[in-house]
């Protein structure tokens, strides 16, 4: 172990632990509860315990901060009055003294002075993990991002005491939590880095700039990265309205809710169609220009989905919206939000339980935070380890319903979702989706079926010695009723299961005239 990022330890580790005991410890007892009463009823008493944690992450500093977002994403860990406050954790710390910054800023691009033109020594804004701070370069104004000093050090520090304390907890909680801690400190020890090393970032607004470029009415802000470091990032100043200054947006005649429709599509389009997409879009990641262009920031947490958890979640929208809860459950084991050994029955009682709170509304009038609850209720009390493209879904889907309902109180996630995948012919990938896996099962069951033809042939030829006349009407139906199946699925365009329908009716016939 570093022999720097030991030094204080023990003093650090004495503080993290009582500053995290007692709000642990009621966690624990409301987690239990929680857990008992069914995921309808809500607690304030553990609104308020969730709120006391939040407080709590944040005087512990950068690293809990950080911390604390991921956990706002975890409905499998959290009850859901946790969630939503853990949710309302701001990345908002006072900026370091410009004396500790200056340091990083001559190390990795010289002189400040002779690079820039001109540059304000006062930062804009602050965050747990960095600090902004206006320049002008080559006459161009730009916002000039710098790491906040031993930020690195800061984290690898904490996480090392945060391990240690998993390590002390182990046995003293039950295992499926521990296991799942786990999890979240090994996925959260990989995001954080990521976020601190500002040549992914560059990499990622790249990559989503690509993706968007004349589809969405959206600007990234072009990065130089001539002086660009893993911990300096310069890119073009693109001052605008803050998405959630609803009344400014009006006194400039934006149309707030053709905002909010455009907003929302652009980060669905880029959860379903693109190779990646922003994870982060809170109100301090967006801005709007007096043209009502969307203006985005901050690309350090990203996530991606893969085309089979693409495919299930496209297909747990579907059924939350049609109320179909088989389907629902399928598709939540499909994106592995539940373990496949999950009692189906109690599951269904559980998710029918929630739905009745939503009788007389319509699932397209339900907001998005309705459904998802739902999902989340279910997670919750059959808890399964999340994959980390799911949790940075719930987290982008989340925040932006809140951005599209401060600007739109009328907005309708799930209307708007279900208009786009219409208009983007995403429900027509899903039924065509649907359609091969039925098809594949069918000939993974068919196959299973001729595999054991070799069996039945020898119990029909063992019966026609003593039956040979309804031997052979057995092997004619089941004959016939094969090449039957075969036709149907010929005249379905299944050619591949056709043909191995067929053939196995051909087995069987041959079998019968020998």
């Amino acid at each position: 172990m570093d022999k720097d990022i030991t030094h204080g330890l023990t003093k650090r580790e004495v503080k993290i632990f009582f500053s995290l005991y007692r709000p642990f410890r009621r966690f624990l007892k409301d987690r239990k509860e929680a857990r008992k009463d069914g995921s309808q009823s809500w607690s304030y008493r553990r609104e308020r315990n969730g709120r006391i944690a939040v407080e709590r992450f944040i005087s512990l500093g950068p690293t809990f901060i950080k911390l604390g977002q991921v956990l706002s994403a975890r409905p499998d860990l959290l009850p859901k009055e946790y969630v939503r406050s853990f949710e309302l954790l701001q990345d908002s710390v006072p900026p370091a003294p410009f004396s500790e910054i200056e340091n990083i800023l001559k190390e990795d691009i010289g002189d400040i002075d002779s690079v820039f033109q001109n540059f304000n020594r006062e930062a804009i804004s602050g965050a747990s993990l960095g600090q902004v701070y206006i320049a002008e370069y080559k006459g161009k104004k730009v916002a000039v991002k710098v790491n906040r000093p031993d930020a690195e050090f800061i984290i690898k520090r904490d996480i090392i005491i945060l391990d240690r304390i998993l390590k002390f907890a182990r046995g003293r909680i039950e295992n499926f939590l521990y296991l799942s801690i786990s999890s979240v400190l090994k996925d959260f020890r990989r995001r954080v880095f990521d976020e601190l090393d500002y040549r992914k970032e560059s990499s990622n607004a790249r990559r989503i700039g690509k993706n968007i470029e004349g589809r969405e009415k959206i600007i990234i802000p072009h990065i130089y990265d001539e002086i660009s470091t893993s911990r300096v990032l310069v890119m073009d100043y693109l001052p605008g309205i803050k998405i959630t200054d609803r009344k400014t947006l009006l006194e400039k005649g934006i149309d707030v809710s053709r905002l909010a429709y455009d907003l929302d599509t652009a980060f669905i389009r880029m959860l379903l169609r693109d190779d990646i997409f922003h994870a982060d879009p809170h109100p301090g990641n967006i801005s709007v220009l007096e043209d009502g262009t969307i203006v985005l920031y901050d690309f350090g947490m990203v996530g991606d989905l893969d085309s089979n958890t693409r495919y299930y979640l496209l297909s747990l929208y579907d059924a939350m919206t049609r109320s179909d809860i088989d389907q629902m459950i399928d598709a939540l084991i499909g994106v592995k939000a539940l373990s496949p050994a999950a009692n189906r029955g109690v599951i269904r009682r559980s998710i029918e339980i929630a739905m009745e709170g939503m009788t007389g509304k319509r699932a397209e009038d339900s907001e998005i935070r309705e459904l998802l609850e739902i999902a989340n209720g279910v997670v919750f009390e059959f808890p399964f380890r999340l994959p980390t493209s799911l949790v940075l879904y719930m987290r982008m889907s989340s925040l932006l319903e809140g951005i599209c309902l401060n600007l739109d109180p009328d907005f309708k996630f799930v209307k708007v979702l279900r208009k786009l995948f219409y208009d983007e012919g995403l429900f027509k990938e899903l039924y065509t989706k649907q359609l091969e896996m039925f098809t594949e099962e069918s000939v993974r069951s068919i196959e299973a079926g001729v595999a054991i033809l070799p069996l039945l042939k020898r119990k029909l030829e063992s019966e026609q010695e003593e039956k040979p006349v309804k031997s052979k009407k057995i092997e004619g139906t089941l004959a016939g009723g094969f090449l039957f199946l075969g036709g149907i699925y010929e005249l379905s365009h299944l050619f591949i299961p056709g043909l191995i329908i067929g053939l196995a009716g051909l087995i069987i016939m041959l079998a019968s005239l020998r």
